[in-house]
């Protein structure tokens, strides 16, 4: 309390105790899988496709990531993260550059920025620095990087487009400084002992005449044995750890691969853990549909692996042809990256609470094509066990289906589990202010208005059930939950119900004949 000392006016501004809760987002895709370049292990958030391009590379004939993210833009998405894996043999393009002496001795590595063959496609010259006075004591030299964008003539004959990056000026003592940080494609390592004078003053072979063309980094590899780190504490999915943003998760390269099942297992319990993400899963490609029912159940063919059962995750069934961009032919692809795309776009128009399904909210522009037509007899099979179907509809290509892979009756909706997902996270992140106050009938006060106007705000967006606010959800927080004996360990128990409104998901017309009277 201010203390007043002499006559006047005195104006104070203080709080009216209500802090409005802010919905948090529910769109913000994330991916992992293989990428042809990028920092491995390390989760990059990307707003654009050319974005992507420039930090990952381009499409992989071999992967399916880079359709996926593609994908994702084109349906609707605008914002993700991706983490990239790659196999342990795979390695980073090198070449080690000498100085000029007789003895020839290795100076500095020039590398690429992340392993892969895409590395073999960066090429460099070293020469006098543009300022240089041409005497030997001018130990300052240039280097030019230069990168060609398109694949080799392994995927598509094209060798045009070339980006060129000039680091002027540099001498041994600085290179690593003036290229490290700065360079999008190449990093440099001193061999050299720098302590001495003698050290510093060496000068690398310059190769920027005629006679002698740019050089090529070379033994750079994709690599061929089967990705394991997926599941790595550090550099598979757990780089996920630190983004608290993400909210729909897919790994596309998993459907075919060895072990795939398991870990989209491991990835179910990832999301249920973090509580605040959703994974969607793709099939093996070339099921059929009760091959897809054994690939969920864990039966059949895929005996003794545990059953997908989880409400914070999906699978869609079949995969989809996109066109593709690296040949302009048709290519089939997992529909994950689609699928999320949907969602995030469906979000944005209608809200987190619409099932991402129909001939409207599902409708999957980027697909030209199915796998497999499912008829209606199969999705009756399929449907109730929590596969859904993407169906050849005369409207188009759409996903018909909205349901989570959990067998409690509670959670089988996908709209449900997303919309419980965004109340918690948000009551959650706007009810920090709550810790460490009074814990006493104006502190109840104060959280009941908080989430009555909050939850009154997702009632109107039409995410609850009920004509009033009284149907729609309820808030108590008083003396009967919260008695002396709770409030004397520290705690303050809020229990809030909401009433979900869930799809309409079978659409029964009855029509009879109506006799007239005489």
């Amino acid at each position: 309390m201010p203390n007043y000392l002499s006559p006047g006016v005195y104006v104070e501004e203080v709080s009216s105790g209500v802090k409005p809760i802010a919905g948090v987002g529910t769109s913000v895709g994330a991916f992992i899988g293989l990428t042809e370049k990028g920092t491995v292990g390390k989760a990059t958030l990307v707003t654009n496709w050319s974005q992507y391009v420039s930090e990952f590379g381009g499409f992989i004939p071999s992967a399916y990531l880079s359709y996926a993210v593609y994908n994702f833009f084109a349906e609707g998405g605008t914002s993700c993260y991706v983490v990239r894996v790659a196999p342990e043999d795979a390695k980073t393009a090198t070449y080690t550059v000498k100085d000029n002496s007789e003895d020839a001795v290795d100076l500095f590595e020039i590398s690429a920025r992340s392993k892969g063959a895409w590395g073999n496609r960066i090429s460099f010259e070293i020469g006098r620095a543009s300022n240089s006075t041409g005497t030997p004591e001018d130990l300052r030299f240039k280097l030019v990087v230069k990168y060609k964008e398109s694949f080799d003539d392994e995927y598509t004959g094209d060798t045009e487009g070339e980006i060129v990056e000039i680091f002027d000026g540099l001498l041994m003592i600085n290179i690593e400084e003036k290229i490290n940080e700065v360079s999008s494609f190449v990093k440099v390592k001193v061999l050299r002992d720098l302590t001495s004078l003698e050290e510093m003053e060496r000068v690398p072979v310059f190769n920027d005449s005629e006679e002698e063309s740019a050089i090529n980094l070379r033994n750079g590899a994709d690599g061929r044995s089967a990705v394991k780190d997926y599941l790595n504490t550090e550099t598979g999915i757990h780089a996920f750890d630190v983004i608290d943003e993400i909210n729909i998760m897919a790994a596309p390269d998993v459907a075919d691969l060895d072990g795939g099942r398991d870990i989209i297992i491991e990835m179910l319990n990832y999301c249920k853990q973090r509580g605040d993400c959703f994974f969607v899963a793709d099939p093996p490609h070339g099921l059929t549909p009760s091959a897809v029912k054994e690939f969920k159940e864990g039966i059949g063919q895929f005996l003794g692996t545990n059953p997908l059962n989880s409400s914070y995750g999906a699978l869609y069934y079949p995969w989809v042809f996109v066109n593709d961009p690296l040949t302009g032919k048709k290519k089939l692809v997992p529909p994950s990256g689609a699928v999320i795309g949907t969602y995030a776009y469906v979000d944005s128009t209608r809200g987190v609470h619409k099932a991402p399904a129909g001939t409207s909210d599902g409708y999957l522009d980027t697909a030209v094509g199915i796998e497999r037509i499912i008829t209606k007899g199969e999705q009756e099979i399929l449907n109730p066990i929590g596969i859904n179907v993407i169906r050849a509809l005369p409207e188009g290509i759409c996903i018909w289906g909205a349901r989570t892979l959990s067998s409690d009756a509670e959670w089988q909706y996908i709209n449900i589990r997303r919309l419980m997902m965004y109340i918690e996270e948000s009551i959650d992140k706007g009810s920090q202010w709550v810790v460490f106050e009074p814990n006493d009938p104006s502190l109840w006060g104060k959280v009941k208005r908080n989430l009555s106007a909050f939850l009154t705000r997702v009632w109107r967006d039409g995410a609850l059930y009920g004509s009033t606010q009284e149907e729609a959800f309820f808030i108590k927080v008083d003396e009967e939950n919260n008695p002396p004996a709770t409030r004397d360990v520290g705690q303050l128990i809020i229990e809030v119900g909401v009433a979900p409104v869930k799809p309409a998901e079978f659409v029964i017309i009855r029509v009879s004949q109506k006799t007239l009277a005489k």
